[in-house]
């Protein structure tokens, strides 16, 4: 019996350590060089501000409009409008938006094969003038300099899309949850080098509080209503540029935008983490996805090999100590990378890093849960709202739908290498003049 024991504790053993390298190397992958990322154009810090559209999708948004809007008021920015497209809010959002901005659509009805944010910057995009498009959610707070910011960083970096992650603020149990599930997130996109490395069309992620699009960008593959359906429209939006424009920036925003997104309640923090997950592992590659979960596998486990580990330390005297100090060590350098992720990024809950086994197993539950819930009844809900999300936007296209006008991005193409060789043109005449 000892020796059966020892037996499988030696082939568990292994298998674990086994699955932390992977674990490991995947991760070091994430993390990797700048080598790749799109390169940074000159942009003088006076430059001539383009004009910009800011739409606000909202449904049932009275706890955060205000602060958005007075916030988006208060950008230290000149040429800008704020387009307040909503969804037919039963509370008080639409008052209050009326308050703020001139230019509040309102519209109940969501179209068959439309979700309902889709619908909301569609609707605010028909309505927009700017050279550029920036679709912020209407729980977002900002920072007067950030417009201009990443203005910038958008003609610096000549990119299709610039997307901004916010600082997460976490105030309440339930999102303690949040820092865990976007360093899956993490994982599944491969890091922010790859994402904005062009070559690199596999890694791709956007966050869906802070997309500003070129315009002419925008409408070259489509913008929302070539996406309608999708349930995690960021993520879509993302790998459609990528591929297809491959100047996708994604970028930190932590000290320029805030939000907190699941306050009200667990229920609401279920179901907005539910409607996305498992539509976003369809639109994940699946070496990405199984780099993952053998992270989330070695989270899981840690606890239980800890656990054997101090039983056979205290129950056999020739059980050696090192042992134990390696099982310890995996354990916490599980926890502790969450930590080095999220720091900086959001708010510090000690549950997360006490509890992170827990969490993580929440996470495989929810996945779990988010895959049966739309594989069997082919429908989600979110704010009361029932959706049948189509799956496959931004896979392939059914019917041999093409959503992609390929002649508008040819040209599109043609007009950015025109505009660089011009740029190269110009700056060699200023050297030649100088000298």
């Amino acid at each position: 019996m000892a020796l059966a024991v020892q037996l499988f504790l030696i082939i568990g053993g292994s298998a674990y350590l086994v699955l932390v390298f992977f674990a490991l190397f995947y991760f070091l992958g994430t993390i990797s060089g700048k080598k790749g990322v799109m390169p940074k154009r000159p942009v003088k810090d006076d430059y001539e501000q383009p004009f910009v559209s800011i739409i606000v999708p909202t449904y049932n948004e009275e706890r955060n409009i205000a602060l958005c809007l007075q916030s988006l008021k208060e950008l230290n920015y000149s040429k800008y409008e704020i387009i307040v497209s909503d969804g037919g809010s039963t509370d008080r959002t639409i008052e209050m938006a009326k308050t703020f901005v001139e230019k509040v659509i309102v519209d109940e009805v969501v179209p068959p094969g439309w979700v309902g944010k889709n619908w909301g910057c569609h609707l605010g995009y028909k309505e927009a003038k700017g050279e550029y498009l920036l679709f912020v959610d209407a729980d977002t707070e900002h920072t007067p300099e950030s417009l201009k910011h990443f203005i910038k960083v958008s003609m610096e970096r000549n990119a299709a899309l610039v997307s901004v992650f916010p600082f997460q603020r976490i105030k309440s149990w339930w999102e303690s949850i949040n820092p865990v599930f976007y360093f899956a997130s993490n994982l599944t996109y491969g890091g922010r080098n790859s994402v904005n490395n062009p070559d690199k069309q596999k890694n791709y992620t956007a966050s869906g509080q802070y997309m500003l699009f070129t315009r002419k960008d925008y409408e070259a593959f489509g913008g929302h209503e070539a996406l309608k359906g999708s349930i995690v429209e960021d993520l879509a939006l993302a790998r459609t540029v990528k591929t297809k424009l491959r100047r996708l920036f994604f970028i930190d925003g932590t000290k320029l935008v805030y939000t907190r997104m699941y306050p009200d309640s667990p229920k609401q923090c279920w179901d907005g983490w539910k409607k996305c997950l498992f539509p976003g592992t369809k639109l994940t590659p699946p070496k990405q996805i199984t780099g993952a979960l053998l992270w989330f596998l070695w989270g899981m486990f840690a606890p239980v090999v800890l656990a054997l580990t101090i039983r056979q330390y205290l129950i056999m005297p020739n059980f050696h100590w090192a042992y134990l100090l390696v099982a310890s060590i995996l354990y916490l350098t599980c926890g502790s990378s969450v930590f080095i992720y999220w720091n900086k990024k959001g708010a510090h809950q000690w549950v997360t890093y006490t509890f992170y086994p827990l969490v993580f197993f929440m996470f495989c539950f929810l996945l779990g849960y988010s895959a049966l819930e739309l594989l069997i009844t082919k429908k989600t809900t979110w704010r009361g709202r029932v959706y049948e999300p189509d799956l496959y936007v931004g896979t392939r296209y059914r019917n041999g739908e093409q959503f992609v006008d390929e002649n508008r991005l040819a040209q599109l193409e043609t007009d950015i290498e025109i505009e660089l060789n011009d740029q190269i043109d110009s700056e060699v005449n200023s050297i030649s003049f100088g000298k």
